[in-house]
Formats: structure tokens, sequence, C-alpha cells
């Protein structure tokens, strides 16, 4: 296999973080662990709660009088400059930069058509900006990700991200909801939650899997369970279906090996175990068989939930046939027709309820047709395609657990916009993002380039051997290494 030529110019990793790099870690903490004040988010705590980390971050997520923006809004489109010189751009993975540049001139082009179909701009703000923010800071990440370092850390605030939100989903249980039997809120967090944990729990469990040390599955073992019980607690069904998804094309991604058959070997010993919990949950209401809860309810027709999400992708799709243009949809910030509406009666107080549907893949292909479902959704398949040859490309474990967990984090936002408004998610959004940049970085790292195989040279039957007809390796410098 030959050496990709951009991948032998590639610098070695700094050993200083740029203050590209800190900024954009910043941002990317605050989407996971900041709370805007209770009129502007009545999702997070239902409205109910502010814990102390308000006082800190809520001034950066409140709109600015008069623009509408958050401070945090601001400040990524400010650090866009950072990253657009050339030793910036020598970063970035050239397909990710096409298919970020191809999404957002189909974002153009369906916008542009909504407006021209009596669409609200207002509204299309609402339906796109999570989205566009994720391409964003995709964009600058891949420009701020300079060193194994840096991937480790940003996967260290992901979990931290999540342990302080699971602590305070416990807190507030345990606080102020426990005991209550009238008038118990759909979730104790916020929905968005649900990606978070997942991708914390990713992390953890890959990185040990691929250590195989006792003290990373000891740590991993500790995180997973704190994050599963505060995942029981919020009561959001997305969030198994979500770590469900992700695992096994996360096993499918290893392929043949000393490390898969390790995997099949504990499964063999925990298949008893998982069966019987599964039977047990079949027969018990108990919060400790949420998974088992989740998976039987999916796509029940006594669930009405899932009744709910069934009939909104009905009204979605008939309004795609019915009201819009195959190739542009109906365009953004035009409503879909409530066609029916039995199970999908919502408060007249949500006013974005006909442009904000559960199923947002359903959404885009209603919203912005054959042009969303490829030019905008595009990055999606694409990322998973970068991270995939990153992982198997990969020389460092950092490299490959980076590659597996943004595979997985796609994984999970997909499940997440299928089942649960995952397209206007703000946390959705910046995991997006992170997996996007992750994805993309360790598909030209420079510990990916791949190790080639010894050139051995041939000697002429009979001949004698002399000194410079022996069997050699062929050796070519990358960097540091060489192949």
């Amino acid at each position: 296999m030959g050496v990709i030529p951009r991948n032998t110019a590639r610098a070695e990793p700094v050993v200083k973080r740029s203050f590209l790099t800190i900024v954009l870690f910043g941002l990317v903490l605050l989407s996971f662990v900041g709370e805007a004040p209770i009129q502007f988010d009545y999702d997070l705590y239902s409205g109910e709660w502010r814990s102390f980390l308000v006082v800190l971050t809520g001034p950066l997520l409140s709109p600015i009088p008069g623009i509408s923006l958050t401070p945090w809004q601001v400040l990524l489109v400010v650090l866009v400059p950072f990253c657009l010189g050339k030793s910036a751009r020598q970063l970035h993975a050239r397909e990710m930069d096409r298919a970020i540049f191809v999404s957002l001139v189909c974002v153009a082009c369906t916008f542009t058509w909504g407006l021209v179909n009596g669409g609200s701009a207002y509204f299309a703000y609402y339906q796109l900006w999570h989205y566009l923010a994720a391409l964003l800071l995709a964009y600058m990440l891949m420009s701020a990700l300079r060193s194994e370092d840096d991937l480790v850390l940003l996967g260290k605030l992901v979990i931290f991200g999540a342990l302080v939100r699971s602590t305070l989903c416990m807190y507030y249980y345990w606080t102020h909801l426990r005991g209550m039997t009238i008038g118990f809120p759909q979730f104790v967090t916020n929905h968005d939650d649900s990606m978070l944990f997942v991708t914390a729990i990713e992390i953890s469990v890959i990185w040990a899997i691929l250590r195989h040390q006792k003290k990373a599955w000891g740590v991993a073992i500790l995180i997973s369970l704190y994050i599963l019980y505060a995942m029981a607690l919020n009561r959001r069904r997305i969030a198994w279906l979500e770590l469900a998804f992700a695992l096994p094309v996360m096993y499918v991604l290893m392929g043949p090996g000393p490390l898969r058959t390790r995997i099949n070997n504990w499964l063999m010993v925990l298949a008893p175990l998982g069966i019987a919990y599964f039977i047990a949950g079949t027969l018990s209401t108990s919060n400790l068989f949420a998974p088992v809860h989740a998976f039987v309810t999916a796509g029940s027709t006594a669930d009405a939930s899932s009744l709910t999400r069934e009939e909104e992708i009905r009204n979605l799709l008939r309004t795609l046939v019915d009201y819009g243009n195959p190739i542009l949809g109906t365009g953004w910030g035009v409503p879909y027709h409530k066609l029916e509406s039995f199970f999908s009666n919502y408060s007249a107080l949500w006013t974005l309820v006909l442009y904000t549907p559960h199923n947002s893949i359903v959404g885009v292909a209603a919203y912005s047709g054959l042009l969303g479902v490829f030019g905008i959704w595009g990055v999606v398949p694409i990322s998973g395609f970068l991270a995939a040859r990153g992982y198997r490309n990969g020389s460092s474990k950092v490299v490959q657990a980076t590659a597996m967990t943004a595979i997985g984090a796609i994984c999970s936002y997909s499940a997440h916009c299928y089942g649960d408004i995952g397209f206007q998610s703000f946390e959705g959004a910046v995991i997006l993002g992170t997996a996007l940049a992750a994805a993309a970085r360790v598909a030209v790292w420079q510990e990916a380039v791949p190790v080639t195989k010894a050139a051995v040279v041939k000697t002429v039957p009979g001949a004698r051997r002399s000194p410079s007809l022996r069997p050699r390796k062929l050796q070519v410098r990358t960097g540091r290494h060489t192949l």
C-alpha cells in the first residue's frame, strides 16, 4: 500500500495547545454543562429549577438584546477567521471540507425555496441554526485538533460534562422529585442529555477495550454505572436505543482479530445473564429494567409516544408528496400539513410544532427533498466513512479510540434525530460537530498512515547472491515514523 502524499507533508503534532483550541474546547464544555436562565430554556428541569451553574454560564447562553444571538453563537462566529489560514487548512480532510460546503449550498438553496413558497425566515432560522452550528464547529475543530493530546482532552471534556449533568440529574431527582405521584415530569434534565450520556459511555468503554488493562476497565465500569443510573432516572427511552444502535456498528467496525475474539468470549459468558435480565424486564415496571422497556415499547401499537411519531411521519410524507417538490421539498420555514391529529395534539403554546417534528430525518426529507437527504445530510455518512478509514489504518490507540467513538456518536445522533427532534438539539449539534471533526482528523492523522509491506528483491535462480541483491525492507520516512 502506498503512502498518500498529503500525509507525508503533515506537520508534527505541536506540544503547546493553541488559543483557538482552548476557546473552542471551552465552548464545547459550556454546551454540555451550561444552563440558560429559565425564561430562555423551559425544557431543562422542566423549567422548575436551576443549579448554581446558571450564575456562571447563564450570561453566555442568554440572547443578546437586539440581535437574539447568544454570546456562545457570537464567539463561534468570531473565531472563524482563525481557522482560515493555510496552516490550519492543511489539517483538514478534503472530503469533509467538500461535504460541509455541499451541505451549506443545499441549505441555502432549500432555504431560498422556502421563502419563495411563502415560508418564514424566522421559523427557518430555528429549524437550521443548530445544524449549521454543527457544521461550523466541525470545520473549526479540524483546525484546532493538532495532537493526540487534544483528542484525549476532548474525550475527557465529554465525560466530565456527562458526569456533571448526571450528578445534577441525581440531585434534582432525590431532592425535588422523589416520591411524587402526581405531576412527575417526562424527564429530569432534558431530552438532549441522552446523546451526552451515551457518548461518554462509549468513550470510556472503547478506551478500556483498546487498552485492555484492569485500571482502564475499572474506570470505565464506574463511569458507565454512574451515567447509566442517571439515564434511568432521566426516563428517556431514546437514550437506550441510541446506545443499542451504536454498539453493534462499532462491533462491526472492529473487524476480525484478537479484539473481537475477546469480546465474543465475554458475550458468550454474559449471554445467559442478558437473557434472564430481558425476561425479568418484561415482567417488571422498575427503572432497573429501563433498557428492556425501551426495546419492548419502541414501535409498539399500544404506546402513545410511538403512535404519535408514526402519525407525524405520515403527515410529513403526505406533505412532501401533495404540497412539496421531490427535489427541493417544501422549503425551510414552511410548516408541514397536519392531515392527521388524533395522537399529535400538542399544546398551542408550542409554536414550533409544525416546523420541528420528532423525526428530524423524515423532516429533512419533507422540508428539503432529495437535495436535503443527499446534500444536507450527506456529511453524516461521509464522516462515518472517514472514521472507519482512520480506525482501519490507525497505529495509535488514541486514534483508533477516537475513530470508533466518532462512529458511535454519529450513530447516536442519527438515532436521536430519527426519534426525538435531534436536528434542533443544541447538545446534539455540538456532539455532531465534534464527531465530524474527529472523524476527519483521524482519517488524515500522521499516526494513521498505513505501514507498507516489506519490499523483497528476488534473485535470479543460480546466480551468486551479492550484498546489493539481498532481500531488504523498503524504508520511507514520514515525519517521525519510518515505513
